[in-house]
């Protein structure tokens, strides 16, 4: 009996012991619950009338967490899908953009006319590569202003580069005008592009412009999947006049630099009764000092 006992227990301490616990394989997989970290870059694309504008962004995620990337070198590339080649080199700010300007003349052109931009980051040991790209034609804005039977008509012609590098007609887009204002743009109109590339807008009165009248009139197209985003501009001297004028009489307010009358004989009052209290406080030390010198103790 003593024996069965004997071996029933070292059956259950045996069997124990080969158990693993269930929270072992939990510990043994920490790793696999770790996200790696991922470079994420995003390219926009600006085409003014003699340059182009190509505007890169990195930013990091490493788990939950994402932030952007600063002093991380971009490469900028065009190509016409035979061949490519390298623009230059930018380096990103504090919120992550490359920045970087370019001539819009001697770029690769594909058949179809498109040019295909590329931006990349190389990586880092902590970081790992990462790309963008995007496809546009390259297009050009102009604008012209004229007085038609003493109407203000602003003129626009776009136009696009073909196969040989010649400049064709847009037609049939849809351009907004914008006139910069403190903080944003403001719009003043659309023009839609015939099929010659050609649209006009009698222009807006009453819009104030420096202190000689100019303003700045931007025309653009917007995200289009042909052109992407292009931008022309020019500057007339339409716009009215701003003027300073100086008070004649100041006015006197709690927001204005001259206070109110009335705030300042308060103050005046207060602190003349501030003051006053100060002189009588000295007077009355200088009459006790006086006062204990002229009445000397008797001497026994």
């Amino acid at each position: 009996m003593k024996r069965v006992i004997a071996l029933l227990i070292v059956f259950l301490l045996t069997s124990a012991l080969a158990v693993k616990p269930s929270y072992s394989n939990t510990a043994e997989k920490p790793d696999s619950t770790i996200k790696p970290v991922e470079s994420r870059l995003s390219l926009n694309y600006l085409c003014g009338s003699d340059s182009v504008l190509l505007i890169a962004t990195l930013s990091i995620n490493k788990g939950d967490a994402s932030f952007f990337l600063k002093n991380a070198f971009i490469d900028f590339s065009a190509s016409d899908g035979k061949v490519s080649r390298s623009l230059g080199k930018a380096a990103t700010d504090q919120e992550g953009n490359a920045i970087f300007k370019c001539p819009a003349a001697g770029l690769p052109i594909e058949k179809d006319g498109m040019v295909a931009y590329t931006a990349k980051f190389t990586g880092t040991n902590k970081y790992p590569t990462a790309e963008a790209s995007f496809s546009a034609k390259p297009a050009k804005i102009r604008l012209f202003f004229t007085i038609e039977d003493s109407l203000r008509v602003l003129k626009i012609t776009a136009t696009q580069k073909n196969e040989k590098g010649e400049d064709v007609a847009i037609p049939k887009e849809t351009l907004l005008i914008y006139i910069p204002r403190l903080f944003s743009l403001l719009k003043i109109g659309e023009i839609a592009l015939d099929e010659s590339g050609s649209g006009t807008l009698e222009f807006p009165k009453e819009i104030v412009g420096d202190t000689l009248g100019n303003l700045t009139v931007i025309a653009k197209i917007e995200e289009s999947d042909k052109f992407g985003n292009v931008q022309g501009q020019n500057v007339i001297n339409w716009g009215v006049h701003k003027q300073y004028y100086k008070a004649e009489v100041p006015s006197r307010e709690l927001w204005t630099p001259i206070a109110p009358l009335w705030m300042i004989i308060t103050l005046l009052i207060m602190l003349a009764g501030v003051w006053a209290h100060y002189a009588y406080a000295v007077y009355e030390l200088v009459m006790i000092k006086r006062l204990s010198k002229k009445e000397k103790p008797p001497v026994y």
